[in-house]
């Protein structure tokens, strides 16, 4: 038979699912169902301390009310009255075999001291703290052996000085930072500062 050596055809592939166009006449097409955003949630902050009642959706205030606004009579009127109850408290909390001293915290073996905070061994200071074997000082900070001196920081033997800081070996100097063996803020050697100092002291009658 002249048909049986025929070949049969191939088969043909089947045809691929047709992509949507991306692009239409110029303008690309976007699934409606893509276009569709939900809204968000509303959110409100909410900041400082409260109830927050997660089921109503409401919140209550815990915070103090504000204080009420004061005018100036009443503020001065109130100053004063907290000024003088202050001056009459002579006590001196925190602080150990303290003589005559006022208003003085954490002071230890001090004498006729007021408004002082944690001096030792000192005398006759007003206003200082961390003072230690100071005498007559006012208005110090971290000083030792310091006599009838005024506003000195972290200094030492200083006598009869004023605004002096960081200074060491100092009589009758004013507004001196980082200085040593100075007198009437001029430079001795060692030995002349203390030979100078001890004619002072004799010349002004201080008697140490």
């Amino acid at each position: 038979m002249a048909g049986s050596n025929r070949r049969s055809p191939p088969p043909r592939p089947a045809p691929r699912p047709s992509a949507p166009p991306e692009r239409e006449r110029g303008r690309r097409v976007i699934d409606p169902a893509a276009a569709i955003v939900a809204p968000r949630p509303g959110v409100r902050q909410v900041t400082g301390p409260m109830f927050i009642d997660t089921a109503a959706g409401t919140f209550q205030d815990l915070r103090p009310p504000a204080p009420p606004t004061l005018s100036r009579r009443e503020f001065e009127a109130e100053l004063q009255r907290l000024l003088r109850a202050y001056a009459a408290d002579e006590e001196n909390p925190g602080s150990i075999q303290c003589e005559g001293c006022r208003r003085s915290v954490s002071c230890m073996f001090c004498t006729d001291c007021e408004e002082c905070y944690r001096c030792t061994h000192s005398k006759g200071c007003r206003s200082s703290t961390h003072l230690t074997h100071c005498a007559g000082c006012t208005g110090c900070h971290d000083c030792a052996y310091c006599v009838s001196s005024e506003n000195c920081t972290r200094s030492n033997y200083l006598v009869r000085c004023r605004a002096c800081s960081e200074c060491s070996y100092c009589f009758g100097c004013v507004g001196l930072t980082k200085k040593d063996f100075h007198v009437l803020n001029v430079k001795y050697t060692r030995s002349e500062y203390f030979r100078v100092v001890r004619a002072l002291e004799e010349e002004l009658g201080m008697g140490r």
